[in-house]
Order: structure tokens, then C-alpha cells, then sequence
């Protein structure tokens, strides 16, 4: 991993190195108790356009996910703690597989320049 340097060199702080946000994103998957999950980030992160105040937009795609939608925010944030720039959304892999093949304009985007980051299957 990479640290912040003495001479104040910005491209080796952390949250600036796409490394460090992977490493963080597969933390964060890890930590959630769901038998088969995935990730994929997208938005500033995956094109590689992030600044320091930058948050790690995250799909989680999982079927044990909650099904209610305010439950799955809920479950999701609540296990960021020490994780804040991740900013996750969840979806099962049906509602990810529908929405691909209904021509969903986000997860057209989200598939398109996405970095898919495994947990576990």
C-alpha cells in the first residue's frame, strides 16, 4: 500500500491511489456477511478522475442483499464505519442482470467502465 510521503508528494497520499480505494473496496466487501457478493466501482474512481475529497461509488451485487430497498441503505451504510468515502448501492443479481438487458442507462455506464472487485462466490 501506498503511504504519504514527507516531501508531500500528492500522487503517493492514499485516498489518490487507485490501489488504496481498491484495497479499501475489497475491505469493505469482506466485512459484509452476505454468502456470495461482488463489487464493482464506477463513477470518478473507475475512470480514474478522482480528487482527494472523492467518494468510491460501489455497485454490490449480491441476492442476500435485504429485499427492502430502505433496509439494503441501511444494511450497506452501516457497515462503513471507518470506510466513509465508500458510498455503496445494492442490487441482487437478478435486478443487475434486468437491468443490463432492459438497456438500463446506468448499469450500461456502470458495466462499461466499471472495475469489478470480488469478495467471495
Amino acid at each position: 500500500m501506498i503511504r504519504p510521503t514527507l516531501d508531500g508528494d500528492w500522487r503517493k497520499t492514499p485516498s489518490l491511489s487507485l490501489e488504496w480505494r481498491l484495497e479499501r473496496v475489497w475491505t469493505f466487501l469482506r466485512r459484509l456477511p452476505l454468502d456470495r457478493v461482488r463489487g464493482i466501482v464506477f463513477g470518478s474512481v473507475a475512470r480514474r478522475a478522482f480528487s482527494i475529497g472523492s467518494d468510491t461509488d460501489l455497485l454490490v451485487i449480491s441476492n442476500d442483499l435485504p429485499a427492502d430497498v430502505r433496509a439494503r441503505i441501511d444494511f450497506l451504510g452501516d457497515l462503513r464505519d471507518g470506510l466513509g468515502e465508500i458510498d455503496p448501492v445494492g442490487w441482487t443479481e437478478e435486478e443487475w442482470s434486468r437491468r443490463l438487458a432492459a438497456g438500463d442507462p446506468f448499469a450500461a455506464l456502470v458495466e462499461r467502465e466499471g472495475i469489478a472487485v470480488p469478495s467471495r462466490v
